[in-house]
């Protein structure tokens, strides 16, 4: 198995999701000009690793970001540079479920099957309790995983019908 690289991880994991639910609805909501987020992003992306041993941080290469409306969700999704170790992200959403006053953060994650070396995915989140991990996720296709991140926040559990 291939430990995560230290860089990806920790930003997809600690540094994004502290930022993302310290701002709230306002980071997954566009911009009212229509203007990208991406150089917001790549500053934290290179601003973190700074704080980083040199050997340790990588180049923002293949990282993208854009806003989405699904079903009256806003979404902020965050391409990640392809991951190579396990847990490291393909994709993580800023979401503000339409309805509610809190912003969600689910990532696509790498996983690598201990037992037979098989690649697949996990579909996680991270909340202020920590990270919640809800099994096999999606192929790693940014469609598929909106789909998977708009079914999860409108999925209803059984104390809230």
């Amino acid at each position: 198995m291939t430990d995560p690289r230290p860089h990806h991880y920790r930003f997809a994991h600690r540094e994004l999701p502290r930022q993302v639910l310290e701002y709230g609805p306002r980071l997954a909501s566009p911009t009212p000009d229509g203007g990208s987020l991406l150089p917001v992003v790549v500053g934290i992306w290179e601003d973190y690793g700074q704080t980083l041993p040199p050997e340790h941080r990588l180049p923002s290469h293949g990282l993208d970001c854009r806003h989405l409306q699904v079903d009256g969700h806003n979404i902020l999704l965050v391409v990640l540079p392809a991951p190579q170790g396990a847990t490291e992200a393909h994709f993580v959403a800023a979401v503000h479920p339409k309805g509610t006053k809190k912003v969600r953060y689910l990532t696509l994650e790498h996983g690598i099957s201990p037992i037979d070396g098989s690649v697949d995915t996990v579909l996680g989140e991270w909340d202020a309790n920590g990270h919640v991990n809800y099994g096999r996720g999606p192929s790693p296709v940014a469609e598929l995983f909106v789909a998977a991140v708009v079914e999860k926040v409108t999925k209803k559990r059984f104390w809230q019908r």
